[in-house]
């Protein structure tokens, strides 16, 4: 199950991805994120892949090709991420980001409590 929503207390999208997601489905959860982005005026999002299992290569390629260049022209600012406990799943997200971080404008944090990404988030102007 995973879900978008904004969160108007920290003026963010929330993004949920949780267990292991097909290629479309990892895909439609990203473009729905950065839609609500667009929507709202956002400019940060919190994800939550605390629940996520490893990230398929193709989705990897893809958000790192296609969905950042995007955000980034979005207005994308800052990005938090709820990383999983399970150590194959943190090093997948954390992969999947790598790429980005290097040549993103977009600021990229991991935590592993939901408050602490939300007070990040909130203090990010």
């Amino acid at each position: 199950m995973s879900a978008n929503q904004l969160d108007r207390e920290i003026q963010a999208v929330a993004a949920v991805f949780n267990g292991f997601l097909k290629h479309q489905e990892f895909k439609a959860i990203a473009e729905h994120s950065l839609l609500l982005v667009q929507e709202s005026g956002y400019r940060k999002i919190l994800v939550d892949t605390s629940q996520a299992k490893v990230i398929q290569l193709k989705s990897q390629h893809w958000i790192d090709r296609e969905w950042f260049p995007r955000a980034e022209a979005a207005g994308v600012t800052h990005l938090a991420f709820l990383t999983p406990e399970d150590f194959f799943g943190k090093m997948s997200i954390e992969a999947t980001n790598k790429l980005a971080q290097q040549k993103s404008r977009i600021v990229i944090a991991y935590f592993t409590a939901a408050e602490d990404a939300r007070r990040w988030l909130q203090a990010q102007s």
